[in-house]
């Protein structure tokens, strides 16, 4: 038994996990369960899934997990297989959103603010309201 980790020979029985017996590495104290290949078609399969435009929510239901399990397998995917690009020349940043964070509204709105009900329509009953502007 070789630990997936180190890639060393120093591992115990720890146990077991869902009736699967778990190991224990000496040398890096990593535990894990060994892994017969069921389980990486099966993720294979639903990569493949979500990358040809199935929703997480539907491959979870086909395979009977929780779509945040999906999530898991890809985001795991994409970070063993992929490395992100490093950023080069400018950063853009919009500041629209960064508005609300740095300045504050001049105008008062919401709870406390003195409003007038004019009525509109008295047969029907609508009303209109206006904001008193202090």
């Amino acid at each position: 038994m070789r630990c997936p980790k180190c890639g060393k020979e120093h591992c115990v029985k720890a146990g077991f996990n869902h009736n699967r017996q778990r190991f224990k590495c000496k040398d890096c104290k990593y535990q894990f369960t060994q892994t017969d290949g069921k389980n990486t078609t099966k993720r294979a399969f639903a990569l493949y899934l979500y990358v040809i435009g199935l929703s997480m929510n539907a491959i979870g239901r086909m395979f009977k997990v929780e779509s945040s399990t999906i999530l898991y397998w890809v985001r795991n995917f994409a970070l063993k297989t992929y490395e992100k690009p490093a950023p080069q020349g400018e950063v853009v940043i919009e500041l629209d959103e960064m508005w609300h964070f740095l300045h504050s509204k001049k105008t008062r709105s919401g709870c406390g603010r003195r409003t007038v009900e004019l009525p509109v329509s008295l047969l029907i009953g609508n009303a209109e309201t206006e904001a008193l502007k202090l």
